[in-house]
């Protein structure tokens, strides 16, 4: 869903993408879909999940997807779960109720024609998708993991009135060990400097860090370390 960082073609969720930046399109055939942030159309070609490692990575993959509880300082119980299709109603009321700076700082850019891209991210043959909902059910952060090739791209958006509480972190964490769990040692975000949230909680990681500044986004690349567990996150992150 992203760009290739050594191409020149923007696209919507950030300039340039690590590799040739393919995004699988939803029948597995090449199409032309408009860009999120008002940029150009793209091209969409499918895109392989990667292969998965044996028997004692597949726990982790299972952990990976189980449903958690979050439990805040104040007491409030979270649910952080997998996310998937039927939650693209929730994700988009979401959407709406996120201020330009939350949406300008996940998206870079202003965002427009959201719903068909959550059809996208949202689909478990393009990455893994978790959510943090509410008590009454309401999606409060919505989490992405996006295989690229032998990587894989970390994307995070936390509603306004629930970021400072650890939501983004959880969610980066569970998504990291996901990422082990099939088989991936690199994964990156694309982001900008002002977004101080994401770039504490990705120091967080317990994992080496690479940042890059490429057009006017910074790209933070961490290291996996094979077999280690993320510790749980109950302190205020992301």
């Amino acid at each position: 869903m992203t760009a290739s960082r050594t191409g020149s073609e923007r696209l919507w969720h950030r300039p340039f993408r690590r590799s040739d930046r393919r995004c699988a399109a939803p029948d597995g055939q090449a199409a032309r879909l408009p860009a999120l942030t008002g940029g150009p159309y793209r091209q969409a070609r499918p895109h392989p999940a990667p292969a998965r490692p044996d028997t004692p990575a597949r726990s982790s993959a299972q952990a990976a997807e189980e449903v958690s509880r979050l439990s805040l300082p104040d007491g409030t119980e979270l649910q952080l779960r997998p996310a998937g299709p039927a939650d693209k109603a929730a994700a988009l009321a979401m959407h709406g109720r996120c201020s330009p700076t939350a949406l300008r700082l996940r998206y870079h850019g202003p965002v427009r024609d959201a719903g068909r891209y959550l059809d996208h991210l949202l689909d478990a043959r393009h990455g893994r998708s978790l959510a943090v909902t509410a008590p009454d059910g309401r999606l409060l952060a919505l989490g992405h993991l996006m295989w690229d090739d032998g990587e894989a791209e970390l994307a995070v958006l936390v509603e306004d009135a629930w970021q400072r509480h650890g939501l983004g972190l959880a969610l980066l964490r569970r998504l990291t060990a996901a990422a082990r769990a099939a088989g991936i040692g690199t994964v990156y975000a694309v982001t900008q400097a002002a977004n101080a949230a994401l770039i504490a909680a990705m120091r967080r990681l317990a994992a080496p860090l690479d940042f890059r500044a490429e057009d006017g986004t910074l790209v933070i690349t961490a290291t996996l370390a094979a077999g280690t567990a993320p510790a749980p996150a109950r302190t205020p992150g992301c």
